[in-house]
């Protein structure tokens, strides 16, 4: 299988982070300078200690590099996180172009250098601090592999002349009958819990790298550094009424998305096809796929065509029982049409669906039972309910 890639969405996105101000040549002089002492406390201590940490604001410089069939990809980027007062700012480069983004008080700007912008007022969810990304992290933690062996060690180490937490999960699973290790390590400062550098390997071989070059804990900001606006030149995007009606729409069918960053949109045989990733991030740190939401609409008739939630936490490869389904997706289409949903017919078979995501070689499986519903005249509607009875999308069709 191919190794899933870095997933580029909307530049109402930031990265993860880390700790005080320390040089390039510093950095990269100190970066491996770990004590090897016994396990200073357990997981679940480390877990309790990081969710005392409270967020503070920063200046950041990070790299990024990931391994793809293409070859090794690498991302620089600079981070103004002011988030404490509602704003943020970030550049991120790829050596061959530079994005920008920026937001204040719910308005966000967002452009690529010699490429096009928008400004976009709409709720995009709350940009969260770097210590709470880390304590996020530290939970992904606890998410494991079906059928795997899991171990999870904290020992105390130095890193960037910082006392630190090196944190190592390793996991052993088989795939199609074949033994996959996999191993993250993160790095994670004592003081602030910042996360200063994190490593992923499959089979001894790394899948990607994050670190930390420098990092100012509570700069004083120019205050011209978080205006919400985009250049001259640069040509500027919105989303049409219709389209952001629609967005509107399947965040109150799913209020769990609310939470997630701000659509992004990606043509697709002449259709709307916007992406909505968890939370406000543009690169993924996370050796598990992310959560996303994505909804396509038919851009002839500006109607809704088809939803659908992916959640790697709900990764499930049982069918649900088709009675739970049926009521689920019988509650959930009055939620669809109102008092229409009446007039509609469900059909009798109970088909299986799903998607997933793939990360290294691990297929991350969502099966469903999609339960039809079908009007006299119109267009049916297929819901798609998963193991544990949630409603993780729903499709018009003839």
């Amino acid at each position: 299988m191919k190794k899933q890639a870095l997933v580029t969405v909307s530049m109402a996105a930031l990265l993860l982070s880390a700790v005080s101000p320390v040089g390039i040549a510093q950095a990269q002089t100190n970066m491996v300078a770990v004590a090897n002492k016994a396990q200073a406390i357990t997981f679940d201590q480390l877990v309790k200690e990081m969710d005392k940490k409270q967020p503070v604001s920063m200046y950041i410089e990070s790299t990024h590099t990931s391994k793809a069939k293409q070859g090794t990809e690498t991302q620089k980027a600079k981070t103004w996180d002011n988030t404490i007062k509602g704003e943020w700012r970030e550049e991120v480069s790829d050596g061959k172009r530079v994005q920008h983004a920026v937001g204040k008080a719910g308005q966000v700007a967002a452009y690529q250098e010699g490429g096009r912008g928008f400004v976009h007022s709409a709720t995009i969810g709350t940009y969260d601090n770097e210590i709470n990304k880390t304590k996020r992290e530290l939970q992904r933690l606890k998410v494991a592999l079906p059928d795997s062996k899991v171990a999870i060690t904290v020992k105390e180490a130095q890193l960037l002349n910082r006392a630190v937490y090196h944190v190592v999960k390793i996991e052993d699973a088989k795939i199609d009958g074949k033994p996959h290790h996999y191993q993250d390590d993160l790095w994670i400062d004592k003081e602030t819990g910042l996360l200063l550098k994190r490593t992923f390997t499959h089979n001894q071989a790394q899948a990607f790298s994050y670190t930390v070059d420098k990092v100012d804990f509570q700069p004083v900001f120019d205050e011209k550094t978080f205006e919400v606006s985009i250049p001259a030149g640069v040509e500027q995007r919105k989303f049409s009424p219709e389209v952001e009606k629609e967005v509107a729409e399947v965040t109150k069918l799913f209020p769990d998305t609310a939470q997630f960053s701000d659509y992004d949109d990606y043509g697709i045989e002449g259709n709307w096809q916007l992406l909505k990733m968890f939370e406000a991030q543009k690169r993924v740190y996370s050796p598990t796929p992310r959560a996303e939401a994505f909804v396509i609409m038919d851009t002839r008739t500006n109607e809704l065509s088809k939803v659908m939630i992916q959640n790697p936490d709900w990764v499930s490869k049982k069918l649900p029982a088709e009675k739970m389904a049926k009521e689920k997706a019988a509650a959930f289409l009055k939620q669809l049409v109102g008092d229409q949903a009446s007039q509609y017919k469900v059909e009798a078979k109970v088909e299986q669906g799903g998607g997933g995501a793939i990360f290294e070689d691990y297929v991350y499986g969502f099966v469903t039972a999609d339960v039809t519903f079908r009007p006299a005249k119109g267009k049916g509607i297929t819901i798609s309910v998963d193991e544990a009875g949630r409603i993780v999308g729903f499709q018009y069709g003839e």
